[in-house]
């Protein structure tokens, strides 16, 4: 099977110059959010994500964040049980490459509040703690599947140096 367009498309399209990335050019609608997240979940986590309700606006120090909630949100399709989290996305970027990997990065969070942390409460017999949704061995999991797709996963992307490499694994 070839590469899904979406992710593609994201990963190779071309750059700007860094002088018109340095105004945060990239501004995703809400539609392209939603048919991003639906290929990643479909080709990087197998389906198994329940989309959980996406915000897009402005952050603080932050590219994207994904919340925990103490209570389930929504069901979600073809029977799914809903999802525990809410992912927050800030509204300009860069490019579309470092959009796509946030929001795969915010993705890997929710698989291990949404499926991960019940694995773990059996094989453990006790809950994840709550600070273990983080950028954990869990996290780093996904760490080779994301090469494949040329998405990096790390704890954070530094501003500075993705200007000096124009690369997301550099930086």
């Amino acid at each position: 099977m070839g590469r899904p367009h979406l992710i593609t498309q994201y990963m190779n399209a071309g750059l700007p110059g860094i002088s018109v990335q340095k105004k945060l050019p990239y501004r995703p609608e809400p539609q392209e959010v939603d048919s991003l997240y639906r290929a990643i979940n479909r080709y990087i986590f197998d389906n198994a994500l329940t989309q959980p309700e996406i915000t897009i606006g402005t952050l603080q120090k932050v590219w994207g964040r994904c919340n925990w909630q103490d209570t389930r949100q929504r069901k979600g399709s073809w029977g799914k049980s809903g999802t525990w989290c809410t992912i927050e996305l800030y509204d300009k970027w860069f490019c579309p490459q470092w959009f796509c990997n946030t929001l795969a990065h915010e993705m890997v969070h929710q698989w291990q509040w949404d499926i991960y942390r019940w694995d773990h409460r059996e094989r453990f017999g006790r809950e994840m703690h709550f600070n273990s949704g983080a950028h954990g061995p869990s996290f780093f999991l996904w760490r080779d599947v994301f090469n494949d797709w040329q998405l990096t996963l790390k704890h954070s992307h530094g501003q500075r140096r993705w200007f000096r490499h124009q690369d997301l694994r550099k930086t």
